[in-house]
Formats: structure tokens, C-alpha cells, sequence
């Protein structure tokens, strides 16, 4: 890890700048004590906003205004995202099996429940993802050593949450986890 780079905080010829977001703060003088006022000001904005996460260190939530579904001629999609390993997927409703009146509601409902399963698992990982982060951050507040690695999406802890919340695979018949809303 590079000895000067600090997680939001950025060296100016004779000041620290503290940027997250829109939010910014500059601190005047460049010693080893002017550092540590500005990861005291970052842990301190961090700790204060709900919300703000590092970037790589959150799952971001759907929100359920924004579903959307398209139609391909034979058949209507949405895209989505399987619960283990959160891979792309896509849900297709074919319309030569079920006419689109009956299909539309129905791929909105299944949306809705998987959004609502997914979005659990979510606020639970980045809850669990923040408190790490912080871990991180005040070990750094300490040392004035830069000790954040990149955030990353982490898998296994986001599959051993689905398994925890959800349930396991096999109480489901399709990737999404979605049992009541079905064609």
C-alpha cells in the first residue's frame, strides 16, 4: 500500500483536504497532527452520515419505483440479480405461455418480493461492511498509517447472510429466491 494514500483524505501543498461526496474540509498545515485531525473529521463524517459508504464497501438497495420491464416481442424480461453470488440474471415471461394482461402484474409482483428479500440482505451487509470499514479507519486514526484495503464485494459473506435471512437454496425452485409471487 502506498505510503501517502489515505481513504478520502488528499495532500495539498500546505493543507489536508478531507473530500466525501459533495461534503469537503480543509485543514490548514501539513504535520503528522493536521493528518489526524483530518481522519478524525473523515471517521467522525463516516460514523455521523447512515447512508455514506467508502466506495466497493456497500451493496447499493433497489428501490421499488424503478422496476422496469421490457418487452421483446415473444416474451417480457427484467433484469435482475440471482441471491447467491449476486450474478446478472434476467427473469423472462414468454407470451406465447401466458397472455401479457396476466404476465405484466405477475413479473412485477415477482420483482417486488425479490427486491424486498434483496434489499433485507442488504442493509444487513452494509451494516456489517460499515462497522469493518470503521475498524479499519480508526486503526488508521491511531497509526497514521493508511491500513483501508479497497473495498470489494465479499460473496461469502453476502451468501452466508442470503442463507441466514432468506434460506437456504433448496427451500427455493428458482435463483431469485421468490416463492409466493409465481406464472
Amino acid at each position: 500500500m502506498d505510503q501517502d494514500k489515505f481513504t478520502n483524505i488528499y495532500r495539498l501543498p500546505n493543507a489536508f483536504q478531507v473530500r466525501i461526496g459533495q461534503w469537503q474540509k480543509t485543514l490548514k498545515g501539513t504535520s503528522d497532527i493536521v493528518l489526524h485531525q483530518a481522519l478524525q473529521a473523515r471517521n467522525q463524517y463516516f460514523r455521523q452520515s447512515k447512508n455514506m459508504f467508502p466506495a466497493g464497501w456497500s451493496v447499493a438497495l433497489f428501490d421499488e419505483k424503478d422496476i422496469s420491464i421490457t418487452q421483446h416481442g415473444k416474451y417480457i424480461q427484467t433484469a435482475m440479480r440471482t441471491m447467491l453470488d449476486r450474478k446478472v440474471s434476467y427473469k423472462r415471461v414468454y407470451l406465447s405461455r401466458v397472455p401479457l394482461e396476466q404476465a405484466l402484474p405477475a413479473l412485477v409482483k415477482y420483482k417486488q418480493e425479490w427486491l424486498s428479500k434483496h434489499n433485507r440482505v442488504a442493509r444487513k451487509y452494509n451494516q456489517i461492511k460499515k462497522k469493518e470499514f470503521m475498524r479499519y479507519a480508526l486503526e488508521e486514526q491511531e497509526t497514521i498509517y493508511p491500513s483501508i484495503p479497497k473495498g470489494e464485494f465479499d460473496k461469502a459473506l453476502w451468501n452466508r447472510l442470503v442463507i441466514s435471512e432468506v434460506g437456504p437454496a433448496k427451500k427455493f425452485d428458482n435463483p431469485y429466491f421468490v416463492k409466493k409471487a409465481v406464472f
